[in-house]
């Protein structure tokens, strides 16, 4: 009954005016300075069903309750049996801030990704050494996240105006409806985690 009581206060949360309206000086200053197209922070992420490493830019929205993400990720052929190549937007939604003592915050996440991988190990076509049918379609999926993540802002803003830390468990759309559906030999491995960072201007 608990876990249902705060499905239920999250979007009464989410919509407050308190929530909505929750941004510092600093950033709506930055905002006013930095024309549309310029993003608002770079991402670094380790893992997470994107590559093993990877990098982009990113854009607040909605008032910086949202985020939106450009990303390449690569994958060394030592880690993936193949050298990979990921390219994903990827959207991140705070459901809310809560302030601790003042100085520290922490906002739980849920967002989504789709992405893009070229190269001999995906397909966007079934090859012919398959029966029709076997296989879907694997150069694009999807991502499902849930998270936290803590902002800090530094005391002197040089090149960089504030440090924002997350992790996540994620996983690809696709494990997760058919392990749903299956009725036998469920894998319990269909979860990824990963580790962040994103460098505000």
């Amino acid at each position: 009954m608990k876990f249902l009581r705060i499905l239920y206060i999250i979007p009464l949360m989410l919509f407050t005016p308190e929530f909505c309206n929750a941004q510092s000086e600093r950033e709506v200053l930055n905002k006013k300075k930095r024309e549309w197209y310029k993003p608002d922070y770079i991402k670094i992420q380790f893992a997470g069903n994107i590559g093993f490493m990877s990098i982009g830019a990113g854009y607040n929205w909605w008032r910086d309750v949202a985020q939106t993400d450009l990303i390449y990720g690569y994958v060394p052929e030592s880690k993936g049996n193949a050298t990979i190549h990921t390219f994903t937007i990827k959207n991140t939604f705070g459901l809310y801030k809560f302030n601790i003592r003042g100085k520290y915050n922490i906002s739980p996440l849920l967002g989504f990704s789709l992405s893009f991988e070229p190269g001999e190990n995906s397909f966007g076509n079934l090859p012919d050494k398959y029966p029709e049918g076997y296989y879907g379609r694997n150069c694009f999926y999807a991502c499902l996240n849930l998270g936290l993540k803590s902002k800090f802002d530094f005391a002197e803003e040089r090149h960089f105006s504030s440090l924002e830390v997350y992790s996540e468990i994620n996983t690809v759309a696709d494990y997760g409806f058919y392990n749903t559906i299956a009725k036998e030999d469920r894998n319990n491995i269909i979860y990824s985690y990963a580790l962040g960072v994103n460098l505000f201007f």
